[in-house]
Parts: structure tokens; C-alpha cells; sequence
């Protein structure tokens, strides 16, 4: 149930990651489209959408070699673009594989997503 208070939490977050965030892209991969013309599917170019975020080091402590590893990154997200784990993120010069992520939430609203990923 949505509430007043979540909604407050999901602009504050937007804000202050907006003010304080990086320059981090999320890059969509095109879909495969059919082209009558070809005859055959064509891939569709991708798409690079702006998040308000930042990117953070995971926690050396919390690396265990298998699902978290040294290297990894957090990309702490506001709650305005949905990732998917075919999606990479870009920043810094380079682009970062998603190898999990983990909603952050108030009541039913999601607040902001944070993206584990890795080169």
C-alpha cells in the first residue's frame, strides 16, 4: 500500500542522489525486430538512459569469491528507471555487467534499486 510518507522517501532520494550522484548510464540492448524488407530479424540499436545514482565499492568484508567478488561495484539507484540484469551500466570509461539486484522499498513503493555489477 502506497502512502504518503513512501512517496516523500522515493523524492527525497531522487534528490539528494541527483544533487550527490555520478554520471552513470544504464545501456538498454536493442531488441530483435523482424525487417520484411531483409527477411530476416534485425537488431534494434541500444539505448542509453541517464539514472540519477552513484556508484559505490562493495564492502571488502562482504566478498565470499562467488556471488560477491573483489572488484564488484554497488550502483545505488533511484527508483525512476526498472533495471534488468541484460542490461550494463556505464560509468567511469567502462562498462559494468549486473550480476544482481535488490530492491529497496517503503511500503509497496520502490525507494531505489541497488545494482551489483562487475567488468
Amino acid at each position: 500500500m502506497s502512502s504518503a510518507f513512501s512517496k516523500r522517501m522515493q523524492k527525497t532520494a531522487t534528490r539528494l542522489l541527483g544533487t550527490y550522484g555520478s554520471s552513470v548510464n544504464l545501456i538498454r540492448a536493442g531488441t530483435k525486430v523482424w525487417d520484411p524488407v531483409e527477411g530476416e530479424y534485425v537488431v534494434s540499436p541500444s539505448v542509453t538512459i541517464p539514472l540519477n545514482s552513484v556508484p559505490v565499492p562493495v564492502n571488502v568484508a562482504l566478498v565470499n569469491g562467488t556471488t560477491i567478488q573483489a572488484g564488484d561495484m554497488i550502483v545505488r539507484a533511484d527508483h525512476s528507471v526498472l533495471p534488468k540484469t541484460e542490461d550494463k551500466v556505464s560509468f567511469n570509461g567502462a562498462e559494468w555487467s549486473i550480476v544482481a539486484i535488490e530492491t529497496k522499498m517503503v511500503n509497496d513503493d520502490v525507494i531505489a534499486w541497488f545494482i551489483q555489477v562487475r567488468k
